[in-house]
């Protein structure tokens, strides 16, 4: 692996899973076979919900990354910071 390679990056994920799909490779013998009763329905339908809440927190924190909102509120911090600073230094 390359200094700068990512581990499991996209890239990589995709040609992985391809070559898995062109070498007529089945992979259905390797899962487990014992059924689910119905009832841990209920325990897999909430372990989904959390997982798309998850999802959802985790998109509305990229998007607050990349809105910049991070940094603009981190700059009104630093400035309210140096005033407090200065305030002090003149006590």
């Amino acid at each position: 692996m390359a200094k700068d390679d990512k581990p499991l990056s996209l890239g990589a994920t995709l040609r992985d899973l391809a070559l898995l799909r062109a070498s007529d490779i089945d992979l259905a013998p390797l899962l487990p076979t014992a059924t689910q009763p119905t009832s841990t329905t209920d325990a897999i339908d909430l372990t989904v919900e959390q997982s798309f809440e998850f999802v959802r927190q985790a998109r509305a924190a990229i998007k607050i990354q990349y809105n910049g909102d991070v940094e603009k509120a981190e700059t009104s911090v630093e400035a309210v910071r140096a005033k407090v600073e200065e305030l002090s230094r003149g006590l």
